[in-house]
């Protein structure tokens, strides 16, 4: 690129070279043909064509002065130019490899106060009240009828009373609360095992000790 400027200011400083030549020639010329014209007309137009050669010519001149100042700067101009440093440029797989690191913030702790149970007073559970032990009756009592030959039931306590049935010796009864004097005679109200109630003479029962 450098090369071609050089050659294109030069081109133009050498054509305006030759055109402030061919310019001066032709005013030179204008000027020599004031003496030879006979007419103070002609003379004018002379001096004007001369002139105008002239001036021309000086802006030729001028123009190949300012190629030629061009040419011969610009190598003191491209000569100062500051040293570009190039810049380092990461391979592509160490710029891949980099860590992207980044500042990451820790928000401070926050101390919440947690709040303190208060003991809870649970009601006392009421005693269990012992199982009372079911009572048990005593067994009743029993008699075995003992007269030798056996004893009449009786619906009375009388030696007249209804007779309910005949209890043979060794028959077994269950004494009653009842117990009645008559016919000087203590009897006993009893059960038979049949469920048959009545009175005997308390005479002919032999009673079982508990």
């Amino acid at each position: 690129m450098t090369t071609v400027l050089n050659i294109v200011l030069l081109s133009l400083a050498g054509l305006s070279v030759l055109g402030a030549l061919y310019f001066l020639a032709k005013g030179l010329g204008a000027r020599s043909r004031i003496n030879r014209q006979a007419y103070s007309v002609g003379q004018v137009e002379a001096r004007r064509t001369s002139l105008l050669n002239w001036v021309r010519a000086g802006f030729l001149f001028l123009a190949a002065l300012i190629f030629l100042g061009i040419f011969a700067v610009r190598p003191l101009l491209s000569g100062r130019e500051p040293d570009v440093v190039p810049t380092p440029t990461l391979p592509a797989a160490a710029a891949t490899l980099a860590p992207d690191v980044t500042p990451q913030v820790t928000a401070p702790a926050t101390t919440e106060a947690v709040p303190q149970a208060s003991p809870t007073v649970l009601p006392a559970s009421p005693t269990a009240e012992a199982p009372t032990a079911p009572t048990v009756a005593p067994a009743p009592q029993t008699a075995t009828v003992s007269s030798g030959v056996g004893v009449w039931l009786r619906g009375a306590p009388s030696t007249t009373g209804e007779q309910l049935e005949w209890l043979l010796d060794g028959t077994l009864v269950t004494l009653l609360p009842g117990q009645q004097t008559a016919d000087d005679l203590l009897w006993q109200q009893v059960r038979t095992e049949a469920g048959v109630e009545g009175w005997v003479a308390r005479d002919f029962l032999a009673i079982s000790e508990q």
